[in-house]
């Protein structure tokens, strides 16, 4: 971080509370830490910081702060990764233990409301010896939480990653630490005392690993909240282990790449958070949000041991680099409570007819059609309705 960062976070977030302006005037004023994101928004009325005393300029050294500072998400993490959870294979006990853990880091971290949200999984055979009470056709649930905003609760902004792990796969890079992030993204900012103009939705979802590409607990909660997705402003997904943000993937979308850099800009140049690329993917939660038309993102990261380990027994609690994981929920908790606090949100949802567009530009029909799942798009069960 910057010393203009750090100075503004120390200032901000260990006061407590925010100084009304004519308090914070000095006989010899320093620099200031926001000055980037204020010229920037000055030349953009949709942006979330057009006054010196916005919500953003008020709520980002706070978020930064707290997450550089935590010492909630290294406990968090222990709680999750050591031998009580560990691997967390769909229909197990350590699932169960999980969805509980998860629920009660929401609740810890101050949300305004946190519950499961149960589905129907189909029949499914998993055998882990000696750990595993394996389900047949049976229900599973998502975690789910909200801040709620405070002139539109009901749009949204989603922040996702998942909470499963795979076969005997120790699941800390893919993806503990990031359902850890997600939880610590909204103690951070619960702890600015500010509420965005939208709500922001923070969820876990189970069954991304033990079913291929079909990522039910996602699909599952875009079917149940079909009447909402109008409303969703964003769905942002970290799913990459703890590398380094370097961007974002913007789901095809290159017409949301100046708002999602605007609500970056907070970030020097130091931080690296240059990557933005149009590309898509099937393997990712987002998937099926990007499936119903809905701007998506995906952070972009460092592979930092990721593909080395995930899915496998070493993938455990010492390799993941707690510093670049806070780092990384520094770079979430601010994009999320930007994008819920824009005027105008990032970008429209998409019709049936532009989302298969989408598909076969960025060449995720193609993969769909490799893997058997094309039929579900075309014979209307999964995505966007006509």
């Amino acid at each position: 971080m910057s010393q203009k960062l750090l100075l503004a976070a120390a200032l901000l977030f260990g006061a407590g509370f925010v100084f009304p302006a004519a308090a914070q005037v000095k006989p010899t004023p320093p620099s200031d830490p926001l000055a980037r994101i204020r010229a920037a928004a000055a030349a953009n009325a949709e942006a979330c910081t057009v006054q010196p005393t916005s919500p953003c300029a008020q709520a980002n050294p706070k978020i930064i702060a707290a997450a550089q500072n935590s010492t909630s998400l290294d406990a968090n993490l222990h709680k999750l990764l050591d031998s009580d959870i560990g691997a967390r294979v769909n229909g197990s006990r350590e699932l169960t233990k999980a969805i509980a853990w998860a629920v009660a880091g929401f609740k810890a971290a101050g949300v305004d409301d946190v519950h499961t949200e149960k589905y129907t999984v189909p029949a499914a055979l998993v055998e882990i010896p000696d750990t595993v009470l394996v389900h047949g056709s049976d229900e599973d649930e998502n975690v789910v939480a909200e801040i709620r905003g405070r002139e539109k609760p009901g749009e949204f902004v989603v922040l996702s990653s998942h909470l499963d792990s795979w076969g005997l796969g120790g699941g800390a890079l893919d993806a503990g630490c990031n359902a850890a992030l997600v939880i610590e993204v909204a103690r951070a900012i619960h702890l600015t005392g500010l509420r965005p103009l939208r709500s922001i939705r923070f969820i876990l979802f189970t069954n991304n690993e033990q079913q291929g590409n079909l990522d039910l607990g996602s699909w599952a909660y875009v079917q149940a909240h079909r009447a909402e997705l109008d409303h969703i402003a964003a769905a942002v997904s970290f799913d990459r282990g703890t590398g380094r943000v370097t961007g974002f993937s913007l789901g095809g979308r290159p017409d949301l790449d100046p708002a999602v850099r605007e609500t970056l800009a907070e970030f020097d140049s130091s931080w690296g958070i240059t990557r933005y690329t149009n590309d898509a993917t099937l393997d990712s939660d987002n998937y099926d949000f990007l499936l119903e038309g809905v701007p998506t993102l995906l952070a972009n990261q460092e592979d930092a041991d990721y593909m080395a380990v995930r899915r496998s027994t070493a993938d455990v609690y010492d390799k993941i680099d707690l510093a670049s994981l806070k780092r990384n929920t520094a770079v979430a908790g601010v994009l999320v409570f930007g994008l819920a606090e824009r005027a105008i949100p990032l970008g429209p949802r998409f019709s049936r007819t532009d989302t298969e567009a989408l598909l076969e530009r960025t060449g995720v029909a193609t993969s769909m059609r490799q893997a058997d799942m094309w039929r579900l798009w075309q014979d209307g069960s999964r995505g966007r309705q006509p």
